[in-house]
């Protein structure tokens, strides 16, 4: 099993603030160690995952106190820790106004979703994703492995 843990903290302390982006680099980074290579797709999905994660935190829970990237038994886990007890919930999007509405509603139809208590008074949501995908398959003819270039002309 691989584990980024850097910048996770069990103690429920602040970790500095992680934003999305930077939990995105981290998710990136660690499927982009995956052999055999995780397909594109996949890497976008956990990528996506992530960043709602840290957002939803950030913008309703006060903040992440905890992130973690594993990847082992043929799936990637991101974890997420924040300082609330509320659960996350489903929202109805509200395009018009841009206030958001859609991140919760895509992390569950994208992966396997645990929210437990703790640490302290906060919650961790812990968001599975296999490390294949029922429409991309290593040995497919249009696999495009994870990389940090876009395939030739940015095209699938």
């Amino acid at each position: 099993m691989v584990s980024d843990e850097e910048g996770h903290r069990g103690d429920g302390t602040e970790d500095g603030g992680l934003r999305p982006g930077e939990a995105r680099e981290r998710v990136y980074d660690a499927l982009l160690a995956v052999r055999p290579p995780v397909d594109v797709l996949v890497l976008a999905d956990a990528v996506l995952v992530a960043s709602e994660l840290v957002s939803n935190a950030v913008r309703h829970a006060g903040g992440v106190t905890g992130f973690r990237v594993s990847i082992g038994d043929g799936e990637v886990e991101i974890s997420v820790s924040d300082g609330s007890q509320a659960r996350p919930c489903e929202r109805t999007p509200r395009p018009l106004v841009r206030e958001g509405g859609y991140g919760w509603g895509l992390v569950t139809r994208l992966a396997r979703v645990e929210v437990v208590a703790g640490p302290g008074d906060g919650k961790t949501v812990r968001a599975r994703l296999p490390l294949t995908s029922a429409h991309s398959a290593y040995e497919h003819p249009r696999f495009v492995p994870a990389q940090r270039r876009p395939p030739d002309g940015g095209m699938r």
